[in-house]
Formats: structure tokens, C-alpha cells, sequence
């Protein structure tokens, strides 16, 4: 069954499986069809940022894919550091195809942090285009709105994502990403990770080195170090 494993960790770790996935689920699809995934990480890092609660999250999603590409999902997350907090994400994707070797996906979606307060400036709408060349190379852009976000809180205003897959076996692969991101209203910094992904049937796991360059430090203050991140999942 197919799935969209966007929600899990840095959008640029995930970027690639993103696509791969989604542009399977457009052209296999023949009627509708409800996909879901559980996922467990050591941490939740966006685009080289550190969310502000350390910890590991865990994370459900569900997704409706139509026959003529359209698809709808809902995300909840949960982290504990003495409470409890939660992260929403509700996302509308379209899948497209270009060649035998080219896909496309277009989505829009919002995140939300409704249980803390220091993370609700993180609550964004999220528009993005993106890229694919097999299973193989995934290129895209997006831009954000904050909705509760001055300019003092360092918000996002468009991001570059690059990422790639190099096939060991028929489970196991080597990844990279790369990525540069606008920040208003500190310039720009660029991010990345190299990991090793392993899939079987409805399981998969991830392993990867997070990384920023120096002028992320100054952007976002502590939360930028650069860090190991492991994430297990199983779709259904």
C-alpha cells in the first residue's frame, strides 16, 4: 500500500520517499485508497532546526489517495518532557506524472502546535512543488506563511530542498540531502544529511547525520547543532 512519509523528521530527509511514494500512489491507484503509517524518531528536526522539545515524538498518519491524483492526509504527533505535546499537520497533495522516469507533486499543508506555546510560532502554511527523476533524485521548492510570527521569531520564507537515494541492495540505501532556506529577516543558511534508509514490506527505519552551515548558529540560536536522528516506521 502506498504511503507518504513527509511527516516523519526533517522535510529534507524526507523529501525523496515524499515523492517516490506519492507519484506511485497517483499512477497505481484505480480507486480510492486509505494508506496509514506509525512512526517512532529520537527527535523532530525541520530543515536543520531543532524543534524547541528534545525528545523522541511519535507520530500517525492518515492518507486518502484518488485515481486521478488527488490526496488528503492528517498527521498527529505526540512528545513528552514532564507534559505532553502534540503536533497537527493536514496536508492536500496532488501527484502528476511527466514520463516514464519524471514525476511531479504539488502540495500545500499546515502545521500546527496547539499545546505549547514557545512552539506555536512554528505554525505555518507550507506551499510546495517538487520534482522527481525515478526513485532515484527529487529536487523541489516551497515557500511559508506564519501566521503568529513577527519577524523577531526568525520565520521562514522559502526553502530549496535537493535529495537523493543510491540503491546498496534490495533493502538497504545511502541518502543525502541539501537544502538552503530564506530567513527573515538573518539571511539565508544552508542544511543537509547523509544517512542509510532500510525497507522491508511495511517496515522501514533511517538513520542519519543532521547538519547546518555556520550562519544557521546565528539564525536560530542553540537549536542547530548537528545531530544523529533515527526514525523506525510501519505502513499499513
Amino acid at each position: 500500500m502506498p504511503s507518504s512519509p513527509t511527516w516523519i523528521d526533517s522535510p529534507a530527509r524526507n523529501l525523496l520517499p515524499l515523492i517516490l511514494l506519492g507519484a506511485t500512489a497517483s499512477c497505481g491507484a484505480q480507486t480510492r485508497d486509505v494508506t496509514g503509517e506509525i512512526a517512532v524518531s529520537s527527535d523532530l528536526t525541520e530543515r536543520g532546526f531543532q524543534t524547541p522539545i528534545r525528545r523522541p515524538i511519535v507520530q500517525g498518519l492518515v492518507t486518502l489517495y484518488d485515481a486521478t491524483g488527488w490526496s488528503a492526509g492528517a498527521v498527529l504527533g505526540m512528545q513528552t518532557n514532564g507534559r505532553r505535546f502534540g503536533r497537527a499537520i493536514v496536508r492536500l497533495a496532488y501527484d502528476g506524472v511527466l514520463s516514464n522516469d519524471w514525476q511531479y507533486q504539488a502540495v500545500t499543508q499546515y502545521y500546527a502546535y496547539p499545546d505549547n506555546p514557545a512552539a506555536q510560532l512554528l505554525d505555518r502554511l507550507e506551499t510546495g512543488l517538487s520534482f522527481s527523476y525515478r526513485d532515484l533524485i527529487v529536487a523541489g521548492a516551497s515557500v511559508f506563511r506564519y501566521p503568529h510570527t513577527l519577524d523577531a521569531a526568525r520565520p521562514m520564507r522559502w526553502a530549496l530542498d535537493l535529495g537523493g537515494r543510491l540503491p546498496l541492495d534490495d533493502q538497504f540505501s545511502l541518502t543525502g540531502t541539501i537544502g538552503l532556506s530564506q530567513v527573515r529577516p538573518h539571511g539565508r543558511y544552508a542544511y543537509g544529511s547523509v544517512g542509510v534508509a532500510w525497507r522491508q514490506g511495511p517496515w522501514r527505519a533511517t538513520l542519519s547525520y543532521l547538519t547546518t552551515d555556520d550562519r544557521a548558529n546565528s539564525v536560530y540560536p542553540g537549536n542547530t547543532a548537528g545531530n544523529w536522528s533515527f526514525m523506525w516506521a510501519r505502513s499499513f
